[in-house]
């Protein structure tokens, strides 16, 4: 699920950034954006960690896939996030709670496509859970469908959600929002100077 993540985890990012600018009058939804794969830095931490002559056991077993896709993983990436972006000048909570959007899309991405695969609720559960809602198949189908980055029908549905968001967004904002997931400078350049 390479391309799908970022669809879905963009779908709700719009729709968050939507709700926090109505009622906050900020939006720092593209932190979402940021952190749509954070919990798949499972797959190259223990490699980074072996290459500095490190080993980190993590209940019992070295760092492998699924030991990020956790509760207790969430909650340390969102809090590492809001401490590492406030001296930057985004608020502690916007940057605590996009983070958990954006590590909690992942992983109901995840559990929408997956049979019983991550400890999801680890630490309060060691269970391995996944509702296996969205048509992914066998690993070798998948593997072999749109480039090996993405399932064509789980694309499909999130690209649709995605529309949806974009059109809902747009018709309750305006098309200025999209100010708020790219640089000012580039913005006020494809929107003329006078572009806030």
């Amino acid at each position: 699920m390479l391309a799908e993540h970022f669809v879905y985890t963009a779908a709700i990012a719009v729709v968050a950034g939507m709700l926090s600018f109505r009622y906050t009058g900020r939006d720092s939804s593209w932190i979402v954006l940021l952190v749509s794969y954070a919990p798949d830095l499972d797959k190259i931490t223990n490699f980074f960690l072996e290459a500095m002559g490190l080993v980190f056991m993590y209940d019992g077993r070295i760092i492998h896939h699924g030991t990020f896709h956790t509760l207790a993983a969430m909650l340390f990436f969102a809090i590492a996030l809001a401490f590492l972006l406030h001296p930057l000048g985004i608020r502690f909570f916007d940057a605590f709670i996009f983070t958990i959007l954006g590590s909690g899309a992942h992983l109901l991405e995840d559990a929408l496509v997956y049979p019983a695969n991550y400890m999801y609720l680890w630490p309060l559960s060691s269970q391995k859970l996944g509702l296996a809602w969205l048509p992914v198949g066998s690993e070798e189908v998948y593997n072999a469908t749109f480039l090996h980055i993405a399932n064509i029908e789980v694309l499909f549905i999130g690209l649709f959600l995605l529309l949806l968001a974009v059109l809902g967004r747009t018709r309750a904002e305006g098309p200025g929002w999209i100010r708020w997931y790219m640089p000012a400078r580039i913005y006020r350049f494809l929107c003329g100077p006078s572009a806030v």
